[in-house]
């Protein structure tokens, strides 16, 4: 008796069994469908089989923050994506025009991480200085953003913390920084 191969996720690497529509990792569809344009997001829809906040955390005693900015990290990653310094940045996916042309406004890019399929907008979150820490902020994106499994509501502002997760539509991330910022 011949077993089905298993599902190779594109995004992670992860074997999911043959049946698996969706990563047990990291949640990126393992069915892809026709080429997708980047220019607008996968709607996602209702949101089924999504892992748990619990799922793909790392100890944070294991991620230091670092020394000024904020870290962002992959939920499940011990290695960050990303450090900025700027006092306001967006977390999305920059389009193939604003490669050719860069705006002037600061952008995490996520495409190299599976962004579309996971239906992350261009311009999803804002995270921004205040006072001593950072809050974040939905853009009015197609799938919405959760802050610790708790949805926000589009254009307010929410406090931070560090080791904060972060859900944009399948994608989880996690935020670290110094909470008091003298080195």
């Amino acid at each position: 008796m011949n077993a089905l191969p298993e599902k190779l996720c594109p995004a992670c690497g992860h074997k999911n069994r043959p049946e698996a529509e969706f990563c047990l990792i990291c949640g990126t569809p393992l069915e892809k469908a026709d080429k997708q344009s980047d220019t607008s997001t996968v709607n996602l829809g209702a949101e089924r089989g999504l892992p748990t906040a619990e799922e793909g955390i790392v100890e944070l005693s294991r991620v230091p923050p670092p020394i000024r900015g904020v870290a962002i990290y992959l939920a499940g990653d011990i290695k960050p994506i990303a450090i900025m310094y700027d006092d306001e940045f967006i977390i999305g996916r920059v389009s193939d025009s604003q490669e050719e042309s860069p705006s002037a406004e600061p952008i995490v890019d996520l495409r190299p991480y599976g962004a579309l399929e996971k239906g992350v907008s261009r311009r999803h979150l804002l995270i921004r200085r205040a006072g001593e820490g950072y809050e974040v902020m939905d853009l009015g994106s197609t799938n919405g953003s959760y802050l610790l499994d708790k949805r926000m509501v589009p254009n307010q502002p929410y406090p931070l913390s560090h080791g904060d997760l972060i859900r944009m539509g399948k994608m989880r991330i996690f935020i670290t920084f110094r909470e008091d910022p003298r080195p």
